[in-house]
């Protein structure tokens, strides 16, 4: 039986089972050390988010943890994290308490900076001390960094990635979001007329589940094509909210963009309608007209707001985006789990000063190592069967570059795969090449099959024969050539060979 520990997932062991590509990816990357580096990491403090924060911590490098949303920072987190000895900056619910974490973030002067929302790089850009490179997350993001543009360094976007735009906007968001809105009000959306404002991917997860659900669903959304590709959808639309505010029950945001629920919107709702954001910030909601009517808590994650007529208006999780601010807990951890992953990518390029060779702006996450999450979540969470494999049915990786034809024979991307480790087969033709490289975390054994050839282990040439065996260790560069026979070769790594741990002529990704 597999025994887990608190060090696992701290203080909720069942999240380590639903997080296994996280959880593979932060053991891949494990033994990576950044003393030095100064990373303020501005993100949501939610219970699925633990493996990023532990992996981070166990790096070295020098941290500052500050919550992008009050409203989706879990106090249990939050102690987690303090109690491991991380700086986590406090911040209430009230502008003031915000405005104090934020200038106590700047005060800090974070060299790299990782961020879900971008209220804390363009603050440091605004105020003259942007940071050397930065990561941003959220749509919401994007739009703040626009408005200071042009930016005076390199920001991996990883928003605009197709692997988050098709299973965390169109996905994740809407099935945590319906899944906390029963859980919070006791009640389902058979029959009840939902509003959704704003069309992108977010807006067409949460529109296409409602649907599902047996709601009734209209689409307000400026842009004329959304509009059209709404109605194809099933959704009656409209340009602007209001012409459809009047019969909605139930009104989520999903726009990105700062008040979207305006107070034209609040003043026309009927009487009981239910707000909810999907979006990144509350600020979807106008904030200021909301807060003008008495407020009173009906349960908890539930606040009725009384306007002066004596009606009411209801909001979910005081406006922070649902499907995180759910008060039990994280909710759609299982498609969350690759995004843990993606994120460690993220900060190493941040920490290991790849960005270095970036130019200013926005900058695209590589499309490789979404592949290399994609094929994750495809093979961590199905059963490994034990299987009998023939090289010769595998397809080759890639052209015969250099004479060099790689086949994967097992690995943590094939089917019937081994987690821990890896094999390939190698075939050189005679004086094919396999080019110099190196791996930081992967150690590799190869055995010489057939042939013989020359071997280049960080400078250093010797001749290898059949039957012979090479020991890599990681961060050695090597590389083969094939003698007048050519060579064939097998090559056993542990953990399993990724693509991220690649690096060509030992030389920064």
């Amino acid at each position: 039986m597999e025994h887990l520990t608190e060090r696992d997932v701290p203080g909720d062991p069942w999240l380590r089972r639903s997080l296994p590509v996280s959880h593979r990816v932060a053991g891949d990357l494990a033994g990576l050390r950044y003393p030095g580096r100064r990373l303020a990491c501005w993100l949501h403090l939610v219970p699925n988010m633990m493996p990023l924060f532990d992996w981070l911590m166990s790096t070295g490098a020098e941290l500052l943890i500050g919550s992008c949303d009050p409203g989706t920072a879990d106090p249990a987190v939050v102690d987690q994290l303090r109690g491991r000895g991380a700086r986590v900056l406090s911040s209430g619910p009230k502008p003031a308490d915000r405005r104090a974490a934020l200038d106590e973030a700047v005060a800090w002067r974070p060299d790299l900076v990782t961020e879900m929302g971008g209220e804390l790089i363009a603050e440091l850009v605004r105020r003259g001390c942007p940071p050397r490179a930065a990561m941003e997350s959220t749509t919401t993001g994007i739009h703040r960094l626009s408005a200071v543009a042009p930016l005076p360094m390199p920001v991996l976007n990883w928003n605009d990635i197709p692997l988050k735009q098709l299973v965390e906007h169109r996905f994740h968001v809407a099935d945590a979001l319906w899944t906390a809105f029963s859980a919070l009000t006791g009640i389902g959306l058979l029959g009840r007329r939902v509003l959704v404002l704003g069309y992108g991917n977010v807006g067409k997860g949460v529109a296409t589940q409602a649907r599902a659900l047996g709601a009734i669903v209209t689409v307000a959304d400026p842009d004329p094509l959304r509009l059209v590709e709404a109605r194809l959808h099933g959704c009656a639309t409209a340009p602007h909210a209001t012409t459809a505010a009047a019969r909605a029950e139930v009104v989520v945001t999903a726009s990105g963009r700062d008040g979207t629920l305006d107070a034209a919107v609040m003043d026309r709702l009927p009487d009981g309608a239910i707000l909810i954001n999907a979006g990144h910030a509350p600020t979807e909601f106008d904030l200021d007209h909301l807060h003008r009517w008495p407020c009173r808590q009906q349960r908890p994650g539930v606040a009725g707001f009384t306007r002066p007529d004596g009606s009411h208006l209801f909001v979910l999780g005081d406006a922070s985006p649902l499907n995180l601010a759910y008060p039990h807990g994280s909710l759609g951890d299982d498609l969350w789990d690759p995004f843990n992953g993606l994120m460690m990518f993220g900060c190493r390029w941040l920490l290991d000063g790849t960005w270095q060779t970036a130019a200013s702006g926005l900058v695209p996450f590589p499309d490789r190592e979404q592949r290399v999450l994609a094929e994750l979540m495809l093979t961590e969470v199905r059963d490994r069967p034990a299987t009998v494999v023939d090289p010769a049915d595998l397809a080759p990786i890639g052209p015969a570059d250099g004479g060099h034809e790689l086949r994967e024979v097992v690995g943590a991307h094939l089917p019937g795969s081994q987690r821990r480790h890896s094999l390939a087969h190698s075939t050189l033709r005679p004086d094919g090449r396999i080019p110099v490289h190196r791996h930081e975390t992967t150690e590799e054994t190869f055995i010489v099959a057939a042939g013989s050839g020359r071997v280049l282990l960080d400078g250093t040439e010797s001749s290898v024969t059949a039957g012979q065996v090479v020991v890599v260790p990681p961060g050695v560069r090597h590389g083969f050539r094939a003698g007048p026979d050519g060579m064939r070769l097998w090559a056993v790594s542990t953990p399993s060979w990724t693509p991220a741990d690649h690096h060509d002529d030992g030389s920064p990704r």
